[in-house]
């Protein structure tokens, strides 16, 4: 089965040991929100995540499907100083 990535945005910042348990999640910080991306195997995967996020007292503000997971991402290198 492909993996469907999903794109999940909720209120405030998520704490960094919240973020440890969830796997292959891509964060992006905005300056009220917080948009956690990566794959889900399938609709049970996707609807635990959204029960840790709110068992944990994150407000959910979206999910939105991305699409199939073909391949990792590419890497991304910061730019040095």
């Amino acid at each position: 089965m492909t993996a469907l990535e999903f794109e999940i945005r909720v209120a405030g910042t998520v704490p960094a040991d919240v973020l440890e348990e969830l796997d292959d999640v891509r964060v992006i910080t905005e300056s009220v929100e917080t948009v956690l991306r990566g794959p889900v195997q399938d609709q049970a995967a996707l609807i635990g995540i959204i029960n840790r996020l709110q068992g944990w007292g994150i407000e959910l503000r979206g999910v939105r499907q991305l699409g199939p997971v073909d391949a990792p991402p590419p890497h991304r290198h910061s730019a040095g100083p």
